[in-house]
Protein backbone atom coordinates (compact mmCIF):
# COMPACT_ATOMS: atom_id res chain seq x y z
CA UNK A 1 0.00 0.00 0.00
CA UNK A 2 1.50 3.58 -0.85
CA UNK A 3 1.86 6.47 1.82
CA UNK A 4 -0.46 8.34 -0.17
CA UNK A 5 -2.92 5.82 -0.10
CA UNK A 6 -2.31 4.39 3.67
CA UNK A 7 -2.70 7.80 5.09
CA UNK A 8 -6.02 8.63 3.17
CA UNK A 9 -7.07 5.17 4.77
CA UNK A 10 -6.35 6.17 8.11
CA UNK A 11 -7.92 9.64 7.83
CA UNK A 12 -11.33 7.73 6.91
CA UNK A 13 -10.93 5.01 9.59
CA UNK A 14 -9.98 7.70 12.15
CA UNK A 15 -12.87 9.88 11.18
CA UNK A 16 -15.28 7.18 11.14
CA UNK A 17 -13.92 6.21 14.89
CA UNK A 18 -14.43 9.90 15.71
CA UNK A 19 -17.81 10.74 14.29
CA UNK A 20 -18.91 7.43 16.50
CA UNK A 21 -17.28 7.62 19.69
CA UNK A 22 -15.11 10.99 19.95
CA UNK A 23 -11.46 11.86 19.86
CA UNK A 24 -11.15 10.19 23.12
CA UNK A 25 -13.41 7.38 22.60
CA UNK A 26 -10.49 5.20 20.72
CA UNK A 27 -6.99 4.98 20.99
CA UNK A 28 -3.79 4.94 18.51
CA UNK A 29 -3.75 1.18 18.66
CA UNK A 30 -6.82 0.59 17.96
CA UNK A 31 -6.85 2.72 14.95
CA UNK A 32 -3.87 1.04 13.89
CA UNK A 33 -5.23 -2.72 14.36
CA UNK A 34 -8.66 -2.07 12.35
CA UNK A 35 -6.66 -0.82 9.50
CA UNK A 36 -3.99 -4.04 10.24
CA UNK A 37 -0.95 -1.67 10.03
CA UNK A 38 1.44 -1.28 13.00
CA UNK A 39 1.07 1.25 15.57
CA UNK A 40 4.87 2.32 14.36
CA UNK A 41 3.48 2.72 10.94
CA UNK A 42 0.81 5.55 12.03
CA UNK A 43 2.89 7.10 13.86
CA UNK A 44 4.93 7.10 10.67
CA UNK A 45 2.38 9.75 9.10
CA UNK A 46 0.89 11.23 12.52
CA UNK A 47 3.40 11.82 15.41
CA UNK A 48 0.50 12.15 17.79
CA UNK A 49 -3.50 11.95 17.97
CA UNK A 50 -3.77 15.36 18.04
CA UNK A 51 -1.52 16.21 14.71
CA UNK A 52 -3.88 13.39 13.51
CA UNK A 53 -7.22 14.96 14.68
CA UNK A 54 -5.62 18.22 12.83
CA UNK A 55 -5.34 17.15 9.90
CA UNK A 56 -8.99 15.47 10.19
CA UNK A 57 -10.53 18.52 10.79
CA UNK A 58 -8.67 19.80 7.64
CA UNK A 59 -9.74 17.10 5.97
CA UNK A 60 -13.48 18.26 7.07
CA UNK A 61 -12.56 21.49 5.34
CA UNK A 62 -11.96 20.50 2.14
CA UNK A 63 -14.62 17.75 1.96
CA UNK A 64 -17.23 20.39 2.76
CA UNK A 65 -15.42 23.06 0.07
CA UNK A 66 -15.68 20.59 -2.13
CA UNK A 67 -19.25 19.79 -1.80
CA UNK A 68 -19.80 23.50 -1.53
CA UNK A 69 -19.09 23.74 -5.10
CA UNK A 70 -20.59 20.84 -6.11
CA UNK A 71 -24.07 22.37 -5.36
CA UNK A 72 -23.12 26.10 -6.13
CA UNK A 73 -25.58 26.22 -8.93
CA UNK A 74 -28.76 25.41 -7.08
CA UNK A 75 -30.90 28.49 -5.33
CA UNK A 76 -30.07 29.27 -2.15
CA UNK A 77 -32.75 28.23 -0.15
CA UNK A 78 -32.32 24.57 -1.87
CA UNK A 79 -28.42 24.79 -1.06
CA UNK A 80 -29.25 25.15 2.70
CA UNK A 81 -32.21 22.60 2.22
CA UNK A 82 -29.39 20.16 0.90
CA UNK A 83 -27.03 21.06 3.19
CA UNK A 84 -29.75 19.67 5.87
CA UNK A 85 -30.48 16.65 4.15
CA UNK A 86 -26.48 15.69 3.69
CA UNK A 87 -25.96 16.35 7.28
CA UNK A 88 -29.09 14.19 8.18
CA UNK A 89 -27.49 11.13 6.14
CA UNK A 90 -24.15 11.88 7.08
CA UNK A 91 -25.19 12.47 11.19
CA UNK A 92 -28.42 11.38 11.67
CA UNK A 93 -29.11 8.34 9.81
CA UNK A 94 -25.32 6.88 10.54
CA UNK A 95 -25.68 7.33 14.15
CA UNK A 96 -22.65 9.77 14.02
CA UNK A 97 -22.06 13.05 16.07
CA UNK A 98 -21.28 16.08 14.19
CA UNK A 99 -17.19 16.79 13.58
CA UNK A 100 -17.43 20.33 15.36
CA UNK A 101 -19.50 19.02 17.70
CA UNK A 102 -17.37 16.06 18.68
CA UNK A 103 -15.30 18.14 20.85
CA UNK A 104 -17.48 20.86 22.40
CA UNK A 105 -18.38 18.89 25.73
CA UNK A 106 -14.33 18.91 25.99
CA UNK A 107 -13.80 22.20 24.39
CA UNK A 108 -11.63 23.73 27.68
CA UNK A 109 -8.79 20.57 27.48
CA UNK A 110 -8.43 20.67 23.56
CA UNK A 111 -5.42 21.75 22.42
CA UNK A 112 -4.97 25.27 20.83
CA UNK A 113 -4.40 23.87 17.29
CA UNK A 114 -6.62 21.94 17.20
CA UNK A 115 -9.31 24.61 18.21
CA UNK A 116 -8.13 27.15 15.42
CA UNK A 117 -8.82 23.69 12.85
CA UNK A 118 -12.32 23.37 14.52
CA UNK A 119 -13.10 26.55 14.48
CA UNK A 120 -11.89 27.16 10.82
CA UNK A 121 -14.75 24.79 9.94
CA UNK A 122 -17.32 26.30 12.07
CA UNK A 123 -16.71 29.26 10.25
CA UNK A 124 -16.40 27.73 7.02
CA UNK A 125 -20.01 26.64 7.56
CA UNK A 126 -21.32 30.18 9.15
CA UNK A 127 -19.72 32.71 6.09
CA UNK A 128 -21.22 30.05 3.49
CA UNK A 129 -24.58 30.26 5.54
CA UNK A 130 -23.78 34.41 5.28
CA UNK A 131 -23.08 34.01 1.44
CA UNK A 132 -26.52 32.74 0.85
CA UNK A 133 -28.56 34.58 3.14
CA UNK A 134 -27.65 37.62 1.47
CA UNK A 135 -29.94 36.05 -1.29
CA UNK A 136 -32.61 35.38 0.81
CA UNK A 137 -34.79 38.05 2.12
CA UNK A 138 -35.97 37.84 5.54
CA UNK A 139 -37.52 39.43 7.79
CA UNK A 140 -34.98 39.26 10.63
CA UNK A 141 -31.51 40.29 10.39
CA UNK A 142 -28.82 38.03 8.37
CA UNK A 143 -26.50 37.18 11.17
CA UNK A 144 -30.00 36.24 13.48
CA UNK A 145 -30.71 33.78 10.66
CA UNK A 146 -27.31 32.56 10.15
CA UNK A 147 -27.09 31.73 13.68
CA UNK A 148 -30.54 30.40 13.97
CA UNK A 149 -30.70 27.96 10.61
CA UNK A 150 -27.05 26.72 12.39
CA UNK A 151 -28.50 25.97 15.95
CA UNK A 152 -31.98 24.91 14.69
CA UNK A 153 -30.02 22.48 12.47
CA UNK A 154 -27.87 21.33 15.32
CA UNK A 155 -30.63 20.94 17.84
CA UNK A 156 -32.80 19.13 15.03
CA UNK A 157 -29.86 16.74 14.84
CA UNK A 158 -29.65 15.75 18.43
CA UNK A 159 -33.66 15.38 18.35
CA UNK A 160 -33.37 12.90 15.29
CA UNK A 161 -31.10 10.62 16.57
CA UNK A 162 -32.82 9.90 19.80
CA UNK A 163 -36.03 10.28 18.20
CA UNK A 164 -34.69 8.26 15.50
CA UNK A 165 -36.38 10.63 13.13
CA UNK A 166 -33.91 12.02 10.66
CA UNK A 167 -36.57 13.29 8.52
CA UNK A 168 -37.29 15.77 11.84
CA UNK A 169 -34.25 18.10 10.55
CA UNK A 170 -35.12 19.07 7.26
CA UNK A 171 -39.07 19.58 7.92
CA UNK A 172 -37.95 21.78 11.27
CA UNK A 173 -35.47 23.85 8.28
CA UNK A 174 -38.31 24.58 5.98
CA UNK A 175 -40.50 25.54 8.64
CA UNK A 176 -38.35 27.99 9.96
CA UNK A 177 -37.12 29.04 6.69
CA UNK A 178 -40.78 29.80 5.15
CA UNK A 179 -41.69 31.80 9.04
CA UNK A 180 -38.59 34.22 8.61
CA UNK A 181 -38.77 34.69 4.65
CA UNK A 182 -40.04 37.95 3.45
Amino acid sequence: MSTATTKIELLHEASRMLLARGLNGFSLQELATSLNIKKASLYHHYPSKNALAIELYRFYQESFCSWVKKYEHLTPEKQVINYAHKLTDWIVKKQRICPVGALSLEWQLVDQNLKVEITKLHELHRDWLTQLFKKIPTKIPRKDAVSSVMALIQGSIQIARMDDDPDLVVKNLKTYLKSIKL
